[in-house]
């Protein structure tokens, strides 16, 4: 429930925040975004209670929010759209660098002094980011003019080819996602008790999750470049289901090898349906079209989370994740109705 207090708003105000960056200015709100990040994780490390703790989390999430729906399309307005799948992909190399530090960091300075100083100090990261992008970032021109971009804003929105493939695509990303975002919450917990392994060893198959990021990303987002966006969204899809389903099988060894194909696969299809989305040519209304798609793959989070928790507690973290391997097939049918465009 705790993860679901950070995943739940991190998702759903995606949508929001998008279309407030399309109509008030993408620096401001991605400035506003993480500065109530890391003053929410700097008071959660000052938290008293698992209440308090929980109410952090919450506006953590929601500074957190912000990032997406910005980021993604910034990086479409500066690539030309042959190559946006490659400029996606070292996108989110960035966050799989982030994210390879970020479990071992807490993890080893929990262990060696209290947790909390883990929160305090990634919470300086937040802050030192904010000052980069106050100094250093633009704010991009997108049309001539106000009213050029509130006329262009208005027709799109009531597009509904633009809807329907919307609709579709976030659909996809909600299932596609459901075997990263589960051991994403549970890899640790469930190292730990199968295997009999410290806290730390379990951090670092955590991180390894993350680490391979960096070369799935562009891997797959040159690949999509070249075959499409829709036939490697198909092979990766197959290819997280049945790594998810082998997990359950593994030794430890071979658990290590599984999750380094996890992450390239799971890092890889971030980037490929990012640069799917992004090369479509509704600049005006970017931001919230990002927002409406990434809720769907970041809410996957906030409801996979205690459904396998409940799953675990009754019938082991095995069965659980043989489930969510199975459920995660259904993107196959969502994704062959998709226009790959």
């Amino acid at each position: 429930m705790l993860v679901a207090s950070f995943a739940l708003p991190y998702a759903i105000f995606q949508i929001p925040f998008g279309y407030l960056s399309d109509r008030k200015g993408r620096k401001r709100i991605m400035l506003l975004g993480l500065f109530l990040y890391s003053l929410a994780t700097l008071l959660g490390g000052l938290s008293q209670s698992t209440l308090q703790l929980a109410l952090t989390q919450f506006f953590a999430g929601l500074g957190g929010a912000s990032y997406h729906p910005i980021g993604i399309s910034l990086v479409s307005f500066v690539v030309s759209r042959k190559s946006l799948g490659q400029a996606q992909g070292f996108h989110q190399t960035g966050g799989a660098v982030g994210s390879f530090i970020a479990p071992i960091l807490a993890a080893y300075i929990g262990t060696a002094f209290n947790w909390r100083y883990s929160f305090i100090l990634l919470s300086l990261f937040g802050l030192v980011n904010a000052l980069i992008v106050w100094l250093g970032m633009a704010e991009p021109n997108l049309t001539d003019s106000q009213e050029e971009k509130d006329k262009d804003a208005m027709k799109i929105r009531f597009d509904s080819k633009l809807f329907g493939l919307t609709l579709s695509l976030s659909c996809f990303g909600f299932v596609n996602i459901i075997t990263f975002r589960a051991l994403l919450a549970f890899l640790t917990t469930y190292a730990t008790e199968k295997y009999a392994i410290g806290l730390g060893s379990a951090a670092q198959l955590l991180a390894l999750l993350q680490i391979v990021g960096i070369f799935g990303s562009p891997l797959f987002g040159r690949l999509s470049d070249s075959i499409g966006r829709k036939n490697t969204l198909f092979i990766l899809v197959v290819c997280q289901s049945a790594i998810m389903y082998s997990i359950t099988y593994a030794s430890l060894e071979i658990l290590a090898i599984l999750l380094g194909a996890m992450g390239l696969a799971a890092f890889g299809s971030l980037a490929v349906a990012d640069g799917w989305v992004t090369g479509m040519n509704f600049r005006a209304v970017m931001g919230t079209i990002i927002g409406s798609i990434s809720t769907a793959g970041f809410l996957s989070a906030a409801v996979v989370a205690p459904t396998v928790g409940f799953l675990a507690d009754q019938f082991g973290f095995d069965f659980s994740f043989r489930v969510l391997a199975t459920t995660a097939l259904i993107a196959l049918p969502i994704l062959k109705i998709i226009r790959d465009k």
